[in-house]
């Protein structure tokens, strides 16, 4: 388990829907993100926030070692 921000809600939701649409360049790549992170609401972010701060605790529980069997 790691702390990186892509193993996050937001970013696991946007590959999905980015393999699943057709999306020719990085222009209209990045404009869909845009689009779409206009549309998330208030509680995905608040859960983002709360697994985060989650695994931080974890981390910092076990000293930066491997902490996923504790969460």
């Amino acid at each position: 388990m790691t702390l990186t921000q892509s193993d996050y809600y937001p970013w696991t939701y946007y590959i999905f829907f980015v393999n699943n649409d057709v999306i020719k360049d990085v222009g209209e790549l990045r404009q869909w993100i845009v689009e779409e992170r206009e549309q998330l609401s208030q509680h995905v972010t608040d859960n983002v926030i709360r697994q985060w701060r989650r695994r931080l605790r974890g981390c910092v529980d076990t000293d930066g070692g491997q902490f996923e069997h504790s969460l």
